[in-house]
């Protein structure tokens, strides 16, 4: 296992660094206007009158490691339908977890401005979404999580019978 597990890990570096040099380079900026034709109505529905991406436009990075750990993980060909549908089905879940934080900080903005209070409201909505690709991955992929990683045992094993 631990051969699957070096293995997974390297694609999971090469990966990322190809999407990450194709993201920095080309994509980051060209980002918002690709999802522009979802983002405008959504933005208009719910309220949003300015789309505030030099505050937001940092974490929508979290579309690369969410590609490279779907694509690292085992089974990618064996297993196309679900590499298909978390591939796919995960991005369509990150460009709408996108769209709400952006709608969450236009209004902590509206509210708060740049104040501290803005801050400590917006720093748990960041965290939640940096974090998104892993919590997505695990979701689309908890069998190959735990043979991947089978050394890592979670409880204390078996209770004691002494009383």
């Amino acid at each position: 296992m631990k051969k699957n597990l070096w293995l997974f890990l390297l694609k999971v570096a090469l990966l990322t660094l190809v999407f990450g040099w194709l993201w920095f380079s080309r994509l980051q900026r060209a980002y918002p206007d690709l999802i522009g034709p979802i983002a405008e109505p959504f933005f208009e529905l719910v309220g949003v009158r300015k789309w505030w991406l030099a505050l937001v436009a940092e974490h929508f990075t979290n579309i690369v490691p969410y590609m490279a750990l779907v694509l690292a993980a085992p089974g990618l060909i064996k297993d196309w339908k679900r590499t298909l549908v978390a591939f796919f089905g995960g991005l369509a879940i990150l460009v709408l977890v996108h769209l709400l934080m952006s709608t969450a900080v236009y209004y902590v903005v509206a509210s708060y401005e740049m104040s501290k209070t803005a801050y400590k409201i917006l720093l748990p909505i960041y965290l939640v979404n940096d974090a998104l690709p892993l919590v997505l991955w695990l979701a689309f992929f908890p069998k190959v999580f735990s043979e991947l990683f089978s050394f890592v045992k979670f409880g204390g094993g078996e209770a004691s019978g002494e009383a």
